[in-house]
């Protein structure tokens, strides 16, 4: 079948409502023009067999800059990873930093990529688009975790960074995402002036590395980039104690290049490592279900069952990328029994910060003016901690690590940045990285642990000492996923009507106000008057709040970088250090159901909305 045939057949297609008129535009866009061709085979197949749902869905947007830059599924069309979007990315990114002279341009970009299928061939393309432009262009020769991106572009001086990564996503994915010459993923206004520029891209400037690095304008990153990573890590360690047993498992990422060196380097030893996850792969062949995201317990099975065989003190994993931690731990029940758990983002960032705070100021360490940031859907029970030591928090950040990143930007100067925490297992101790941390987190997870340990202690024991002094904090998240034009035509109908009218109750629970973080208010929903403004950046977030003291909330949002809702729940219960387990438990388990049915409830407010 010719291509004329061909585009008919999507004429027809169109006509009868089966493709959109954006799909159909795009897809015979790529069909016709020869900057496509390379894909034109591909397009002919989808259309010989009908997969009209598959067409409209690669065709019908352009993937958007989200909360961690250009993230989707590989395969053909302007919604999909392929060669081209990343090349129209990395020529938007090069117009753009042309805007700021021929100083950015000889500052240049430096590039690092994740161990995921077709990264590295990604990273060498962009590479190209780079140096076509006249940018000098820094490629890291093996995949390095995404921190170290950032510690790159510090250290070199570049004007932007770019990773070539999906993060935690399934192994059909990968992405595109921007740093700054701070470190940190791009925000406003460079984040979207940077995909305008994308957008009205027509043509690929591309110039063959060999001869670019004739020109001087491409070089690969010296080792000396991670021995200076990995040393500025080790720098941040707390304590000397090193008597811990350790299981750690990359899950086929780049984890190897950053966690193992620090940890080694850092003196610890014990170290038990999940063989089969340590090759990198990004089919994630030892993953079960090969979804390489540490926050599910599948995920970590393999990692728990070595750290039950050999009786280990700590289980930590990471993301492709290393910028995200999972962490496990035994605990011992009253029976003696003992059990292996999951510990969650907000309880790791809590650990986390109750530890390095507690041994700064045993140390007469901690700054006077120390600052703890972030997002507004992580822990208040980082915030409780940070204020019993008389620290600075900045606690309503929308989510993204770029936003604290930002923070640490503006620092006044009377001010120091201790720790940022997000609860999707993001982390981040020192300011030489500008993005969540996974080694850093590592290494102080480690010292804690082996700390806890010589007092008997497990980090669950930890734990529970915190609930008891500060009172009990519980957090919940639900997913919801969409897909394709109608889904998110659903997600934008129901955020609207959320706006419009929201609930007054949740599950028999008075909504008291509603925080809009796209128009800055705060709502009284009975009355739909604004209380007052908020103040920060704007996004696409409702914070339902059910309490006076504004702990008992319910948060929604779309996913900036998956298809799906987000739901966030949070909730305090008053404890005492004088609770005994039972009665710890028990409470646990009732904030969690009450919890829960509100989170619940706003799920079929929303369905029912959409």
């Amino acid at each position: 079948m010719d291509i004329e045939s061909i585009v008919e057949k999507l004429t027809q297609a169109h006509t009868q409502g089966l493709l959109s008129k954006a799909a159909y535009t795009n897809a015979k866009k790529w069909l016709t023009h020869p900057e496509y061709q390379d894909y034109q085979g591909q397009i002919v197949g989808l259309v010989q067999d009908e997969n009209f749902p598959e067409l409209e869905d690669s065709f019908y947007t352009i993937i958007p800059f989200g909360t961690g830059g250009r993230r989707g599924t590989s395969g053909v069309g302007p919604n999909r990873i392929n060669t081209r979007t990343i090349g129209e990315s990395a020529q938007g990114l090069a117009t753009y930093i042309g805007q700021f002279g021929e100083s950015a341009k000889q500052r240049g970009v430096v590039i690092a990529y994740d161990t995921r299928n077709n990264s590295q061939k990604f990273a060498g393309y962009t590479a190209q688009v780079l140096t076509g432009n006249g940018i000098k262009t820094y490629l890291f020769q093996e995949f390095r975790a995404t921190p170290e991106l950032s510690f790159a572009v510090r250290k070199l001086g570049t004007m932007a960074g770019v990773v070539i990564s999906a993060s935690h996503n399934p192994p059909s994915d990968n992405g595109f995402k921007v740093y700054w010459d701070d470190g940190g993923q791009v925000v406003a206004p460079h984040d979207q002036a940077i995909i305008a520029e994308v957008n009205a891209v027509t043509t690929l400037n591309l110039m063959d590395l060999d001869t670019a690095q004739q020109q001087g304008l491409f070089e690969y990153v010296g080792p000396d980039i991670d021995t200076q990573y990995i040393q500025a890590v080790v720098d941040l360690s707390l304590t000397g104690n090193r008597n811990v047993k350790i299981v750690y498992s990359p899950l086929h990422g780049t984890g190897q290049t950053s966690i193992l060196p620090v940890l080694r380097t850092a003196g610890f030893e014990d170290i038990y490592l999940v063989d089969a996850q340590m090759a990198p792969d990004g089919n994630f062949p030892h993953v079960k279900n090969h979804f390489p995201n540490p926050e599910l317990s599948d995920t970590c099975e393999m990692a728990m069952s070595l750290a039950k065989e050999v009786d280990a003190d700590l289980g930590l994993t990471s993301d492709p990328d290393a910028d995200r931690l999972g962490v496990f731990c035994k605990h011992q029940d009253d029976q003696g029994n003992v059990h292996w758990l999951l510990l969650n983002g907000n309880q790791v960032g809590a650990l986390l910060t109750d530890f390095i705070l507690n041994t700064l100021n045993e140390q007469g360490n901690l700054p006077p003016k120390g600052v703890i940031v972030k997002t507004l859907v992580t822990t208040d029970l980082a915030e409780r901690i940070a204020q019993e030591f008389g620290m600075v928090t900045v606690s309503d950040l929308l989510v993204g690590f770029k936003f604290i990143a930002e923070v640490i930007r503006n620092l006044p100067q009377d001010q120091e940045f201790i720790f940022g925490l997000e609860e999707s297992l993001g982390y981040l101790r020192g300011t030489f990285t500008r993005d969540k941390d996974a080694a850093t987190a590592a290494i102080t997870l480690a010292e804690m642990a082996a700390e806890l340990k010589e007092q008997g202690q497990s980090l669950y024991d930890r734990l529970n000492f915190l609930y008891r002094k500060y009172g009990y904090f519980q957090e919940t998240l639900k997913n919801v996923y969409v897909s394709g034009a109608e889904g998110t035509a659903r997600v934008a109908r129901m955020m609207a009507e959320l706006r419009a009218q929201p609930p007054q109750q949740l599950a028999g629970k008075r909504v008291s106000e509603v925080i809009d973080r796209q128009e800055g208010v705060v709502i009284a929903p009975e009355t739909g008057k604004v209380i007052r403004e908020v103040t920060g950046t704007k996004g696409n977030v409702l914070v339902f709040v059910l309490s006076e003291d504004g702990h008992t909330r319910v948060t929604i949002r779309p996913s900036g970088t998956e298809p799906k809702i987000k739901y966030y729940g949070a909730m305090r219960k008053e404890a005492s250090l004088g609770m005994s387990h039972d009665e710890l438990e028990d409470l646990k388990s009732t904030t969690r159901q009450t919890l829960e049915t509100y989170v619940n409830s706003l799920v079929d407010e929303a369905e029912k909305r959409g």
